[in-house]
């Protein structure tokens, strides 16, 4: 397949029980935690909602949230102890640790695919991406191999696909909007947008795939025990308050505040997310969820899962303690 690649710029900033009493932050000092993180989103609301919330505070952990360009930089800025923690995506950590790097997931975020398949206003089915200039983030890798993995599924030929590389959610929107692709991969609240501009929905992998796990880097967290579990349990925490229906005026006032989104289309994520269990509700996952993630990865290629162990991926220890 051939390959077209848009620049963009990198930015900086800054089964388990989650029934435990949170720390007396008040009464002990906060434990420093820096957490890379990709941009404002709903890969990161629930990171977002802990904030919002204190509830790394009441886990005994301050957080420094530092924004990279993609989620390959992200895993590598952990595994290489530039950060300590962060939200990545799973196909990047499942070759991370295969490669040997120092890291380890404690927990999922997004267990679902919260990514839809949409056309712009050239595409009235999803048998005209065939041929097409489509986008899914990465040019290869999981967000990529989920996208040819729903187009082969629905019959479309992928032969001369044209992938373009566009790692930023809302540049996708833009790319779609212009004519740069015909196709693209979209998560919310971003979608909703690209939905007022014309773009029609096609497609979404209604089954476990694990999107978004929180990682830790094992050497930093072997020395750092408490930070670690107060890192994770603090998002358990945010999970546990977006699966609870009495805080959706906060949950989505988050996201309008953090990603910068108009109300309708963070209600509109919100419902979808909320509605389908696309979040975990306690940060824990079937291991079914990594495994279709390398499943899938590996049926695109043309060839078989093979011996796939999902235990060798996680640690959700950080969870229990």
């Amino acid at each position: 397949m051939a390959a077209v690649t848009i620049g963009l710029t990198a930015c900086a900033s800054g089964s388990p029980d989650t029934d435990a009493e949170p720390t007396d932050a008040a009464s002990t000092e906060l434990l420093p935690v820096s957490v890379a993180v990709l941009g404002p989103g709903s890969l990161q609301w629930l990171h977002a909602i802990a904030v919002d919330q204190g509830f790394y505070e009441d886990r005994g952990v301050e957080v420094e949230s530092i924004q990279v360009q993609n989620s390959g930089a992200l895993v590598q800025a952990v595994a290489s102890g530039s950060a300590n923690t962060g939200i990545a995506l799973g196909d990047n950590v499942i070759k991370a640790v295969d490669e040997g790097a120092s890291i380890t997931i404690t927990g999922a975020l997004i267990q679902k695919p919260a990514l839809r398949l949409y056309g712009n206003t050239e595409v009235t089915e999803i048998g005209d991406l065939a041929g097409a200039q489509v986008t899914a983030g990465a040019t290869e890798g999981g967000t990529f191999d989920l996208m040819v993995y729903m187009l082969q599924d629905a019959g479309v030929s992928t032969d001369d696909l044209v992938p373009v590389a566009i790692p930023n959610s809302s540049d996708r929107v833009l790319a779609l909007q212009n004519g740069q692709v015909n196709g693209a991969l979209l998560i919310p609240p971003f979608d909703s947008t690209a939905v007022e501009a014309g773009a029609v929905e096609l497609g979404w992998y209604d089954e476990y795939w694990l999107e978004t796990p929180a990682i830790v880097n094992t050497e930093w967290a072997a020395s750092n025990p408490e930070a670690a579990a107060g890192f994770t349990q603090g998002l358990a925490d945010a999970a546990a308050f977006f699966a609870d229906p009495s805080n959706e005026d906060a949950v989505v006032q988050t996201l309008i505040d953090y990603a910068s989104v108009e109300a309708s289309a963070a209600l509109d994520a919100y419902e979808f997310i909320f509605t389908n269990e696309i979040f975990s509700a306690d940060l824990s996952f079937p291991e079914e969820a990594l495994t279709n993630v390398a499943r899938i990865s590996a049926e695109v290629d043309g060839g078989e899962l093979g011996d796939f162990d999902p235990s060798k991926y996680f640690d959700l220890n950080y969870l229990e303690n």
